[in-house]
C-alpha cells in the first residue's frame, strides 16, 4: 500500500473558523481606519495634498490590510498568515514613528487603531499556532510520527 504524498487535512474547530472571520473583520477595520489617515490629508477644497507622504502611507498600509483580509479568508496556509503578520509588524512600527504632528488622527483613533492591531497579531498568532493543516504542508515538528522519523 502505498502513502500518499498529501492527506486532507483534519477539519478546523469552530472556534478556529470563527476566529478567522474576526481576525478579517479586524483587518478590514484596520484598513478603513488607515483610509481615514489618508483621507485626512487630503484637502477639502482640492487645494492639493497637505502632506503627500501621509497620503501614500495611509494608502499603502490600508490596501496591505485589504489585501491580509483576503490572505486569512481565502487561505489556509500559514505561511501566508504569517507574511501578513510581518508585513503588520511593519506597518505598525511606520505608524509609531510617524511624528506626532504629522499623525492626522486624533488621538483615540491612533488608540483604537494601535487595540485593533494587537488584536490582529495575537489572532494570527493563535491561528498559525492551531490551525489544521495538510500533511504535506505542516510545521516542523507538528503531525504524527511516521515510521523511521526520528528528529521526532
Amino acid at each position: 500500500m502505498s502513502t500518499p504524498i498529501r492527506s486532507p487535512r483534519a477539519p478546523a474547530p469552530a472556534y478556529l473558523r470563527a476566529l478567522r472571520v474576526i481576525t478579517a473583520a479586524l483587518a478590514t477595520a484596520a484598513a478603513v481606519i488607515y483610509l481615514r489617515l489618508a483621507v485626512a490629508a487630503l484637502p477639502a477644497a482640492g487645494a492639493g495634498v497637505s502632506d503627500p507622504g501621509l497620503l501614500w502611507f495611509g494608502l499603502v498600509a490600508a490596501a496591505a490590510y485589504l489585501f491580509g483580509t483576503v490572505v486569512i479568508v481565502m487561505s489556509d496556509r500559514w505561511l501566508w498568515w504569517l507574511g501578513g503578520a510581518f508585513v503588520q509588524v511593519v506597518a505598525v512600527f511606520a505608524y509609531a514613528g510617524l511624528p506626532a504632528d504629522r499623525a492626522a488622527l486624533p488621538a483615540s483613533w491612533g488608540t483604537t487603531l494601535r487595540v485593533v492591531q494587537a488584536l490582529i497579531l495575537l489572532a494570527l498568532a493563535v491561528l498559525i499556532a492551531r490551525y489544521p493543516q495538510r500533511a504535506g504542508l505542516a510545521r516542523p515538528g507538528v503531525g504524527p510520527r511516521r515510521r523511521g522519523d526520528r528528529d521526532r
